[in-house]
């Protein structure tokens, strides 16, 4: 079954009077690669405010929201997204700040190597245990905590079956003194069986296949579709359970009905779906938590 997005204007926010920057005022307000900047070159001033806009017309932006009201449940920092209708065309999207901080340097994870040259620099080759090796080998200042956060984010990734969570994509932060940390999160609109034609497809696979492998950089070649469980998320398990049962703890105990609710058409709806579409997400939530309770039993 196909679920799409369903969208109540008048309810929407209508965005006026924005300023476009061109690629010179970019670079000089946003750390931002130029080649990256070919494909992320939404920037706009609105007052005193550089702000981002992702067009999106589709359930994309129901698999960001809700993934931002997973996140924050855990007290991780996302990009303030907001469904707007922008311009005199009044084209639908979500606007967010910028959400890099002065006074802090950022990376990502492909560029990484830049402080640290140990790490992967090649598509292809990136994994999570390398990442989270590299954290424990530096002893960077706050070094537990920034692992835990990236665990953290990695799970929930899973719970939301988030696909896109790419090298470029996972940011960190550095402040002046040398602590890395994470920054908010963005672009995570591939989840809750969002397909690539943004719609929701209960059809979707139920294995996951993480941008960034815990360890077999090759996994969606060779990934096993009979498995019990999701390899990936298995194997952080397995070597930081101290960190992961916890989450997952917490994940199963959490009632989400409230979060997926205000998805449901209301007279305040700004973007919903149909009740089968709200219906279909509260039971995605349910498998995901009785995988999650299933391998916690498995230790």
């Amino acid at each position: 079954m196909i679920y799409n997005l369903q969208i109540a204007k008048s309810n929407i926010r209508r965005i006026s009077g924005a300023t476009k920057l061109d690629k010179r005022e970019v670079l000089r307000e946003v750390q931002i690669e130029p080649e990256h900047l070919k494909e992320k070159n939404n920037w706009y001033r609105i007052g005193n405010t550089i702000e981002y806009f992702k067009r999106r017309n589709d359930c994309r932006i129901v698999g960001e929201l809700l993934s931002k009201e997973v996140f924050r449940l855990f007290s991780k920092s996302t990009a303030d997204y907001e469904p707007v209708l922008f311009g005199k065309s009044a084209r639908l999207g979500l606007l967010s700040p910028n959400i890099q901080r002065p006074d802090y340097t950022y990376y990502d994870v492909s560029t990484l190597h830049k402080l640290f040259p140990e790490m992967a620099r090649r598509y292809g080759s990136y994994t999570l245990k390398n990442l989270l090796d590299t954290v424990k080998n530096r002893k960077i200042p706050e070094c537990q905590t920034l692992i835990e956060d990236i665990i953290t984010v990695y799970v929930l990734d899973w719970f939301t079956h988030q696909l896109d969570r790419n090298p470029k994509n996972l940011l960190f932060e550095c402040s002046q003194d040398g602590t890395l940390s994470m920054a908010s999160l963005i672009d995570s609109e591939s989840s809750f069986s969002v397909n690539k034609d943004g719609n929701i497809d209960t059809d979707s696979s139920v294995l996951w296949t993480p941008a960034i492998p815990y360890e077999d950089p090759q996994f969606s070649l060779d990934e096993d579709s009979t498995a019990d469980f999701d390899d990936n998320i298995m194997c952080l398990l397995m070597e930081y359970p101290d960190i992961v049962i916890p989450v997952l703890k917490q994940l199963t105990d959490t009632n989400f009905d409230s979060i997926i609710s205000q998805y449901r058409k209301s007279m305040a709806s700004k973007v919903y779906l149909a009740d089968g579409g709200v219906d279909y997400l509260r039971s995605f939530v349910n498998a995901k938590q009785e995988i999650s309770y299933k391998m916690m039993k498995t230790l």
